[in-house]
């Protein structure tokens, strides 16, 4: 018996129902895509239940307001959102994943529905579709950019989470020898406080990634010290913090009451903020229940905000509503004055300019004249502050850092996660019993060497139907290209024009006769090239522009790095600039700093996180090898494999039971008449019946 449930409630299906699922854990034509199992098109009766179910759709009238946190079923039911899905055979899943509704046919009032099924891992990449990374939370990490932050991120090298502040030559940063400004004669040792570029770990990028979209995930590969050690550096040519919408928002309910009397006949009540949110560059003192702008220059801001309450009390008295700046130089105030005995509403509005150490508090006034009392009664208080329209906020050094600020811009969650698949040829499993849950290892720890744990399937072929044996050689590229996104900052430009390739970049050969295409597989990342110099001992990692010896920092693509904290023999000052002290030192005698770059370590490397070896490095390399880069500890194993002259695809024809598609482990080793195979596809699986099986011959279970 068949089941389908769509958010745990089960659907109507047809009888003599037809799924025709292909399981398929990896397309052996192109190396940068995964696959996922899916049903063909689906049709299910416009019975009561499912018309019900898929919230009356066909209904040429329908609407509905959707609640993205409810289950996507019934009223709340959208055909453009995915559905939670599960497909059961006698008891026992054979797919879980999510639904999709393809089309509404009505013939004669007869209404049917046409559906596909997918496997949890489309349901996870429809899930994050239209995501952007800097729509992940990391608040947590908001902190202040000082000397010590900078220096104690770098015991975070690997530590998978947390921010790290790699230097990053990104021009014009390193002090000038002997203090002569001539151009180009920067001693590169001595570094400006703007070369340490504020960065968090790939680690949670994928942990928060993964979870933002309602799923969880296992990976041993992402626990490993050299995947916690990667890291995302900010990218802008300035550090800022672009587009920031607010600087403070508070709000409350209240009745607080400012009165004076015959004893005190002038009185100044300022509103309490127990609820409030600090953004960025204002902090809060409960005691006089001011904020205080902690910015290091004159900044222009835009006040908002509401008062609310009502007024009593002779009319010949005085009563004031409004917001005042306190310390520094009382040159503005934004108030109203209200008439007696009056419930009022006060909108305000207004751009000012704050000063550092300056604050904003908000109050009610009353003077009195005549009478024995004058009161104003506030109910209600609302306050924003945000930077001038289109503006932006350069980060100082002692500013908070809202650390969302330095996440890459317009990177789509989806083009990021592929991207790490891709680097490190990932295969992405879905666990049986847990729902949404992803299993993620790379292809070279990905099968079970273990030989009790092989499956014999010589028995299960259908000897009478087609055997189909193509020489993988048939089936392959002429070349494999990996490769970074190219980039145009001085280095990367000078390396792709001598060796008319990307750094770090590798074109296999597979010396195949009768293969003449590419397979391109390109990460959106950049790469970025490790330079040093006489006379310093630091490598770093370096991105500008460079016309007629000058230096230019400039906005560039997305880079991913390796952090490690490197000791020294040579110490060296940080330095921080500005326009009224000129140059100073700001951190002195280092004997340590934060490194980043595509080795593992550029004075002994053991790991290169480039595709391929390079041409030319622009530093000198004292020990380590440079062999162990991602192609060699990824992708040779996997094109040894479907290169070899021996490799074959094989096809045949088999019949499963729903516990054998229940139990189904792409991971184990399949044996045909004693020989090994990799387990590819299941093709449009009915239950009961036969249906095709794609198996590749395994030419070695352990290759060096």
């Amino acid at each position: 018996m068949i089941k389908l449930f769509i958010e745990n409630k089960e659907l109507d299906i047809n009888q003599g129902f037809s799924n025709q699922i292909t399981y398929a854990i990896d397309d052996l034509q192109n190396l940068d895509t995964k696959a996922n199992s899916f049903s063909k098109t689906i049709v299910l009766p416009g019975s009561t239940n499912n018309n019900k179910l898929l919230g009356n759709i066909f209904d040429f009238a329908n609407s509905n307001f959707y609640n993205n946190n409810a289950p996507n079923v019934e009223y709340n039911f959208n055909a453009s959102k995915s559905a939670k899905m599960k497909l059961e055979m006698n008891g026992l899943q054979i797919m879980k994943g999510v639904l999709r509704l393809l089309n509404i046919n009505i013939n004669n009032s007869v209404i049917e529905y046409e559906i596909a099924l997918f496997g949890e891992m489309t349901g996870f990449i429809s899930k994050i579709a239209g995501s952007k990374i800097e729509q992940l939370d990391f608040s947590d990490y908001d902190h202040v950019w000082d000397s010590t932050n900078i220096v104690n991120s770098w015991d975070n090298a690997n530590a998978g989470e947390g921010y790290y502040y790699p230097l990053i030559d990104v021009g014009n940063v390193s002090q000038y020898s002997n203090n002569a400004q001539a151009q180009g004669h920067f001693n590169k040792i001595d570094y400006e406080v703007r070369a340490y570029r504020p960065a968090l770990f790939v680690k949670e990028y994928i942990d928060k990634i993964i979870t933002s979209a309602g799923y969880t995930w296992e990976s041993n590969f992402f626990n490993t010290n050299f995947f916690k050690s990667l890291i995302i550096p900010y990218n802008e040519k300035v550090f800022v913090k672009r587009n920031a919408t607010k600087y403070l928002t508070a709000q409350r309910d209240i009745n607080l009451i400012c009165s004076a009397t015959q004893n005190e006949p002038e009185r100044t009540t300022y509103v309490p903020w127990p609820t409030y949110n600090l953004y960025s560059n204002f902090t809060i003192n409960n005691l006089n229940n001011k904020f205080t702008f902690t910015g290091s220059f004159d900044t222009t801001v835009v006040i908002k905000g509401r008062i609310q309450g009502y007024t009593t009390g002779n009319v010949n008295n005085t009563y004031k509503v409004g917001i005042e700046r306190v310390g520094g130089i009382l040159d503005w105030g934004i108030e109203t004055f209200i008439e007696a005995n009056q419930s009022f509403v006060w909108d305000f509005n207004q751009t000012v300019i704050i000063r550092p150490g300056e604050g904003i508090s908000m109050f009610g006034y009353v003077f009195l004249e005549l009478g024995v009392s004058a009161k104003i009664t506030i109910t209600h208080a609302s306050l924003d502050v945000s930077p001038l329209l289109n503006s932006y906020v350069e980060y100082q050094i002692g500013n908070q850092i809202e650390i969302n600020t330095i996440i890459p811009k317009n990177i789509y969650q989806k083009d990021f996660f592929a991207s790490i698949l891709k680097m490190f040829y990932l295969m992405v499993t879905e666990d049986k019993f847990k729902e949404r849950h992803l299993v993620i290892e790379p292809w070279v720890d990905f099968y079970e060497n273990d030989r009790t744990t092989y499956l014999d399937w010589s028995d299960k072929i259908d000897r009478n139907n087609n055997i189909k044996i193509v020489p993988m050689s048939e089936s392959n590229h002429r070349t494999y290209e990996l490769k970074y996104k190219d980039d145009n900052d001085y280095f990367n430009e000078m390396y792709k024009k001598r060796y008319n390739k990307s750094y770090g970049q590798i074109n296999y050969d597979t010396n195949l006769e009768f293969a003449k295409e590419t397979s391109k597989t390109e990460v959106i990342f950049s790469p970025t090239v490790l330079v040093g110099y006489d006379n310093c001992e630091k490598i770093v990692s370096t991105i500008f522009k460079k016309s007629n010896n000058v230096e230019e920092a400039i906005d560039h693509n997305i880079r991913i790095l390796q952090a490690k904290k490197i000791a020294l023999t040579q110490t060296y000052n940080v330095t921080v600039t500005t326009a009224i002290n000129g140059t100073q030192n700001y951190i002195t005698n280092l004997s340590q700093y934060g490194y980043a770059g595509h080795l593992d370590n550029p004075k002994n490397c053991n790991i290169d996180s480039n595709f391929g070896a390079l041409n030319e490095t622009f530093f000198t390399l004292s020990a380590g090898n440079l062999s162990n880069n991602l192609f060699n500890a990824f992708y040779s194993s996997y094109l040894a494999e479907i290169t070899d002259k021996d490799s074959r695809l094989l096809t045949v024809t088999m019949k499963f039971t729903e516990q054998e598609i229940f139990n189904l482990n792409f991971a184990k080793y399949i044996f045909i008449d004693g020989v090994l195979y990799r387990l590819q596809k299941i093709i449009d699986y009915t239950p009961g019946e036969l249906c095709k099986v794609e198996l590749l011959r395994v030419i070695s279970t352990n290759y060096q």
